[in-house]
């Protein structure tokens, strides 16, 4: 414990100058903005940044690059509350509750209740990457192919149980990610390199884009209905913006408490799901949501606007920014998309991430540790505060008729610059017309997207397992890991199936969905 004292004091001096500061500020602007605008995302301007960080010092470069991960982590929560487009996928889950508040003039509130979420869940996911990295990144390690197949599996039958409150939901949810899945293994096979259901487009053989999936389903399928609703709106009654509710510090201390213990969970929750590879911030954020949802009374308000829907995936989320670290900085491996950038930023400087840096290169590894402790803070109060107060003044005066033409434009830009292929867009315009028609009869598209993401890495962690047990079934039951979230997962989908069937029973029949009563 004296050594990580030491270290911490020595990473300190050297991550403590102007200079280091500025490249915050800098970062956490071009990751607000990045994160901000459907389809760019953090990742996207992280890939950016990294060539420019060749002539950098380290300590800058890293931090530059952590500003925008930690600033577009945020961010992607500000379109999703103002217009329901989530600006990145892990918002999704926030959108669930900051729209329906966004809808009842409590703009600030839900921006504001996302944006110190998100800096309370980085700074405790800071604290445990600083004191705890070797334990998590040792309990990392003890997870094999069969364990993280099961938590994926989990998962899924997690996101499925907490959808709507009827029968008709959960089987709708069930289509939702059986489609998602059939979405994620078109192309090559990833062992044998066999086509798998390209119907003849040589364009698929890398399978369907991700940029481009979660633009089309969550972006341009927002555009089409919000379209529809102006339009609905301009004949009827006129266009008119709601009327925004002031925040007050009474409401802002009311809300603390009350989201408090559901900030600390999920804080620990991402933290640790941060730390197993692969899992990344959209299931930590749809996890952290059903955990909220789940431990909430009865007289909840979920999906209404209820101030934890927006505390708890937030605070996930982020926390994942700094446990997604852990792997790299202790064992070399990168936990995510954006940690994967991260190590290309470290082989640029010269250095290898693991153990031995730590060992070699302390002043650096806690440097960047005391960064990310700055970065939710200076970015929070010197960038994302007077962002908010920006866009929430410019959305207020701009007819939504006239922002949808440039989100639509903003996508495809995105999504054709990724490869310069024209078969993308007319893929992109095919899946954003399959997402609103499953909008208006009621499917769930972040399911859809949590399925289409975790297909690949549960449909390889599966086969890796079943290639380590000799094509036997008996290497999942034989982990006492695996049988437990197995046994969790059928148990949380058959007890969600009765308590449902047995409500809809008490009511008369199946419950109708909101979209069904109009």
């Amino acid at each position: 414990m004296g050594d990580i004292f030491i270290n911490l004091w020595q990473g300190t001096i050297y991550a403590f100058s102007p200079i280091n500061l500025l490249a915050i500020v800098i970062g956490y602007a071009i990751g607000v903005i990045a994160g901000a605008i459907p389809g760019v995302m953090a990742v996207t301007a992280m890939v950016l940044i990294l060539p420019f960080t060749f002539t950098l010092e380290p300590l800058f470069a890293i931090a530059l690059l952590m500003g925008a991960y930690k600033g577009g982590a945020y961010a992607g929560s500000i379109t999703a509350t103002l217009v329901n487009i989530p600006g990145t996928p892990e918002a999704a889950a926030t959108a669930l509750d900051s729209y329906p508040m966004s809808q009842r003039g409590e703009q600030q509130r839900a921006l504001e209740l996302a944006l110190w979420a998100s800096v309370i869940g980085g700074t405790i996911s800071n604290l445990l990457l600083i004191f705890t990295a070797p334990p998590l990144a040792e309990v990392a390690l003890l997870l094999g192919p069969a364990e993280i197949a099961a938590l994926i599996l989990f998962s899924l039958t997690a996101v499925i149980t907490l959808l709507g409150d009827s029968l008709l939901d959960i089987w709708k949810g069930f289509i939702s990610i059986t489609l998602g899945l059939m979405l994620a293994v078109i192309g090559l096979d990833n062992m044998s390199a066999t086509r798998r259901y390209v119907f003849g487009f040589e364009d698929l053989d890398s399978g369907v884009p991700f940029v481009l999936c979660i633009i089309a389903l969550l972006a341009l399928s927002e555009v089409f209905i919000q379209c529809e609703r102006v339009r609905q709106l301009h004949i009827e009654q006129g266009f008119k913006g709601v009327k925004p509710i002031p925040y007050t510090w009474p409401q802002r201390w009311k809300d603390f408490k009350f989201c408090l213990k559901d900030l600390i969970r999920s804080s620990f929750l991402g933290s640790l799901l941060g730390a197993l590879p692969g899992i990344g911030a959209t299931t930590t954020a749809f996890v952290c949501y059903g955990e909220a949802r789940r431990s909430a009374k009865k007289d909840n308000r979920f999906g209404q606007g209820d101030p934890r829907g927006i505390a708890a995936p937030e605070a996930g989320n982020n926390a994942v920014a700094a446990s997604s670290l852990i792997p790299l900085v202790t064992l070399g491996i990168p936990g995510s998309v954006a940690a994967a950038v991260m190590y290309g930023a470290f082989m640029i400087q010269g250095m290898i991430p693991g153990p031995m840096l730590m060992q070699e290169r302390p002043e650096v590894i806690y440097g960047l540790f005391v960064l990310l402790v700055l970065t939710d803070f200076i970015g929070a109060f010197m960038v994302a505060l007077p962002f908010i107060y920006v866009v929430r003044r410019l959305l207020r005066r701009l007819d939504f008729s006239l922002f949808f033409p440039g989100v639509m434009a903003c996508c495809v830009v995105g999504v054709y610059s990724e490869e310069f292929n024209v078969f993308h867009l007319r893929l992109f315009f095919i899946l954003g017309v399959l997402g609103y028609l499953m909008r208006k009869n009621g499917f769930s598209i972040p399911p859809f997207i949590l399925a289409f993401i975790l297909g690949p890495i549960l449909e390889r962690n599966t086969r890796t397992a079943l290639l380590i047990g000799g094509g036997s079934l008996e290497v999942f039951y034989t982990s006492k890991v695996a049988m437990i979230l197995l046994i969790l997962a059928v148990a949380s989908l058959v007890w969600a199936l009765w308590r449902k069937a047995r409500g809809a029973e008490s009511a008369g029949g199946l419950a109708v969905p909101e979209e069904f009563k109009h």
